[in-house]
């Protein structure tokens, strides 16, 4: 696997190898364009297009695509200041046709005026299109509920990380992990468990430890699109797709030059000190070169250090820390030496590369990073711990890379009566490292885990629009896939140490004796949409058939083990084109998740799993309705019933399938307004989530069918360590400034202001806890665990940028109130854990020349 650990060598020559290209390929344009560029650099812009339109009309229609791309950029520029209306859309609309990601980004200059006329010309020809479906797919088609977010709404909502827009997304929440930071979805995730999907083009990164991939270190800097699935998704992908899954499609360099500088800094203290320690830095680049019409390179690099935003325990009326006890003393050093750093990080980084040659597509990516263990409110570490020691053996270390081959076997013959053959491959490597002090966790002395996980992955993938239909009748398409994966790990536990603080004695407690530390896992999957009126009407179903080596190996044949059925009918009475006021989706989803690594080897007592651990299992019905009230208003509403067997629970320290069987239930609503006003443009938004748990009264008997009938289950609500609503506020806009006769030129740009905020009001949470905060604001214990609830609370985030020519500066502040609040925590005694505090941002953006 060391190809896999020198992947930045690989970075290095095929960018070196693209840029050698790139010089070439524009040289040609440059050269052709003498006239035109002298005369546009002297302002004289009616002569310059005058010149443009005869190069336009001799010589278009002979050039590549490459560099006709080139030449509409200074059509679009030069028709925009002469004020040729018509001319613009005709250059647009060609542009268009030849980029499917076209946008005001794609040239090289342009004024917030032309920004807004291309955006909007876009919105007006282009269907919304999601790729989780494994295939490019009108969002409105697709069997599944999808939060859509692009980069420019990425932008404009002015997000740091990927938790951040998941907590703006209807479903989701984030859920406390004091080693971690998860999210859950409809309230299936109460465990240390990740049981959400992630996905980087199509490439699974989540880990075999704990199934996890923590979203606030995936950076959104080199992000396309993002597409957030909620429910089941392993009809598809199998294992790990078991409550949502989360598709990542990173920008590539084959339809747009990119060059672009960007430094955050940013304060979890108010900037009371600005000691290095204290302060969030974040410096990301990033470069993308269109080679020819069908080779492109991208490349993005963020490093990232965070002091995490500080509680002062002495300072809180809540201090919802445990005290020591020594002997008979009660010490309450949280209350004298109580400074905390919410998500801290030590220096990381992520590096991801795209390449694209024709067929070919080459994905690699390589992360790192150290998260700093905030002190936990159930063991108290504050007596003899200082800060330093605190990031010295407080962390956990991450690092994950992975390339992923793709290519069409089918390249360069007639796909219109074949279709695509898509070969991958892949290899990931994850090194891990977790040092955890003595009482954390319940843990009785330090202890320190280390190891590496090599994943091996083949995939062979055959899609078709013609197979069951003839061009010109009703549409179809035909998915079907063979995928297999090699897991292989070596850990070691370090449980002791010298009087120098080194651990030196090392336990694999993960594999007995003659374990060759391999995990084989396969799959076929299948899946048709059948368009019984063509764009109106659509039927989805799909399966896939699971082997794995340690959970289903086909000596059974059952349902959510062995294989997961989807089926799925869509109704949109106007089409896709048509902003139609009802659109329909009604379906049925499966999927399964087998017990990660951690807790069925039993590594760590702290997170063992019982003997007969099994796959967790779960059956999805879901309606769903959207539609235009009017140009201005939008909305989509679901409604959904979960019935989840085995599901895996914390019962004191230990881990065990859930014996009586859960039915999940919930409705989401979302609400959005877009308008654009002669100065400015505004979008607002809003959403509300609701979810309740109830207990089956008799899991044998029962069937999916049963989870719609109020006698099969029990009235009380046992939904704990998950919110039980959400409601979210937001606007986000821009001012838009009117174009003078003196203001024509693109490289004068006049400027623009951004800004927006939002506000998230997170319902009460159950927990079950032996733990209460008394009158004085301390923590007190009950005889026997009793449910309590996280009291609701209100988070505020705003926003502001400016921008001007090239350059760009912003201010914003996330928990700008500074609400003290918990999030809930299953490993914790107190099942809570603080959350994260005020934390403030300066951000500087530089567009820099082409290269």
């Amino acid at each position: 696997m060391k190809w896999i650990l020198n992947l930045r060598r690989v970075f290095v020559v095929i960018w070196a190898l693209a840029l050698s290209q790139a010089s070439s390929a524009q040289s040609l344009m440059l050269n052709d364009f003498p006239i035109v560029e002298e005369l546009y650099e002297n302002e004289q812009y009616e002569q310059a297009f005058k010149e443009y339109k005869k190069i336009y009309k001799e010589r278009f229609q002979a050039l590549d695509l490459n560099n006709q791309a080139l030449i509409l950029d200074w059509g679009i520029r030069l028709s925009y200041i002469a004020e040729d209306w018509e001319s613009l859309d005709k250059y647009v609309g060609l542009y268009y046709e030849l980029d499917p990601y076209f946008s005001a980004s794609s040239l090289k200059e342009f004024s917030p005026q032309l920004e807004e006329y291309i955006n909007n010309y876009v919105r007006s020809q282009s269907e919304q299109f999601v790729y989780v479906n494994k295939h490019r797919q009108n969002v409105d088609l697709i069997p599944s509920t999808v939060t859509v977010y692009t980069k420019s709404d990425i932008e404009e909502l002015g997000v740091r990380n990927l938790l951040d827009l998941i907590r703006l997304t209807p479903g989701f929440a984030e859920i406390g992990d004091n080693n971690e930071r998860l999210i859950g979805t409809r309230g299936s995730s109460s465990t240390t468990l990740q049981d959400v999907l992630f996905l980087i083009n199509g490439h699974r990164i989540n880990d075999v430890l704990t199934n996890t991939t923590a979203p606030d270190w995936i950076s959104l800097d080199y992000v396309e699109q993002i597409e957030l699935v909620r429910g089941p998704g392993s009809a598809l992908y199998g294992g790990s797709a078991f409550s949502g899954v989360v598709n990542i499609i990173t920008k590539n360099g084959r339809f747009q030059n990119i060059n672009r500088l960007n430094v955050d800094v940013g304060n979890g203290n108010t900037f009371r000190s600005m000691k290095n320690i204290y302060n969030t830095y974040k410096m990301h680049y990033e470069y993308g070169r269109k080679i020819n019409n069908t080779e492109g390179i991208y490349f993005s690099g963020t490093y990232f250090i965070s002091g995490g935003s500080e509680k002062d325990y002495s300072q809180l009326d809540d201090k919802i820390v445990l005290p020591d006890v020594r002997d008979t003393t009660t010490l309450r050093q949280a209350d004298v030496n109580g400074k905390e750093y919410i998500n801290a990080y030590a220096p990381g980084y992520n590096l991801l590369m795209n390449y694209h040659r024709e067929a070919l597509q080459i994905t690699a990516n390589a992360q790192s990073s150290k998260y700093l263990y905030s002190r936990p409110g159930s063991f108290n570490t504050w007596e003899k711990q200082d800060r330093e020691i605190a990031n010295q053996q407080r962390r956990r270390n991450d690092k994950r890379e992975f390339i992923q081959l793709e290519y069409d076997l089918f390249s360069g013959r007639d796909k219109s009566n074949i279709g695509d053959l898509r070969l991958k491959v892949s290899g990931d490597h994850f090194k891990k490292d977790f040092y955890t002090t003595v009482n954390s966790f319940g843990i009785d002395g330090n202890t320190r885990l280390v190891g590496d996980e090599f994943r091996g992955t083949m995939n062979v993938e055959f899609s078709s629009d013609s197979l069951f239909g003839n061009q010109g009748t009703r549409k179809s398409h035909l998915l079907m896939g063979l995928e297999g994966f090699v897991n292989h790990w070596f850990y070691q536990y370090y449980v002791e140490e010298d009087s120098n603080l080194v651990l030196n004695s090392i336990e694999d407690q993960f594999s007995k004796p003659g374990d060759d530390r391999l995990e084989y896992i396969g799959a076929f999957y299948m899946q048709t949409e059948q368009h019984i009126v063509n764009d109106v009407l659509v039927a989805t179903f799909g399966v896939r058939l699971n082997y794995h080596s340690e959970y289903s190996r086909f000596d059974e044949f059952k349902w959510g083990e062995q294989y997961s059925p989807r089926f799925a009918l869509v109704l949109n009475p106007g089409g896709t084109k048509d902003k139609d006021r009802f659109k329909f989706k009604l379906m049925y989803n499966s999927a399964f998740l087998p017990p990660p690594f951690l807790y069925r080897k039993g590594g760590i007592s702290q997170f063992v799993g019982s003997t007969d651990l099994n796959v967790q299992n779960i059956e999805s019905g879901e309606f769903a309705m959207s539609g235009n009230i009017n140009n201005y208003f939008s909305y989509n509403l679901q409604t959904y019933v979960n019935k989840i067997n085995n599901f895996i629970e914390r019962v004191g320290n230990r881990y065990v399938n859930d014996a009586t069987g859960l039915r999940n239930s919930g409705f989401e609503a979302e609400l959005w307004y877009k308008r654009t006003f002669e100065k400015w443009k505004v979008n607002a938004f809003a959403n509300y989530t609701f979810v309740k748990q109830q207990n089956f009264k008799d899991s044998i008997q029962t069937n999916f069918l049963d989870a719609f009938q109020a006698g099969q289950y029990e009235n009380e609500d046992v939904l704990v360590n998950f919110p039980s609503n959400k409601f979210t506020l937001g606007f986000f806009g821009t001012t838009i400034n009117k174009v003078e006769k003196s203001e024509k030129s693109i490289s004068n740009k006049p400027n623009k202001i951004t800004f927006g905020a939002d506000l998230q009001w997170i319902g009460r949470t159950n927990i079950v806890n032996s733990y209460y905060v008394s009158d004085q604001g301390l923590l007190e214990s009950y005889e026997s665990a009793q449910k309590q609830q996280i009291s609701p609370i209100s988070v505020v985030n705003a926003r502001v940028k400016i921008h001007w020519t090239r350059f760009s500066f912003g201010l914003s502040s996330f928990n700008l109130l500074g609400a003290e609040y918990f999030l809930p925590s299953v490993i914790s005694r107190i099942k809570r854990q603080k959350a994260e505090g005020r934390m403030i941002f300066l951000n500087l953006n530089y567009r820099l020349r082409a290269i």
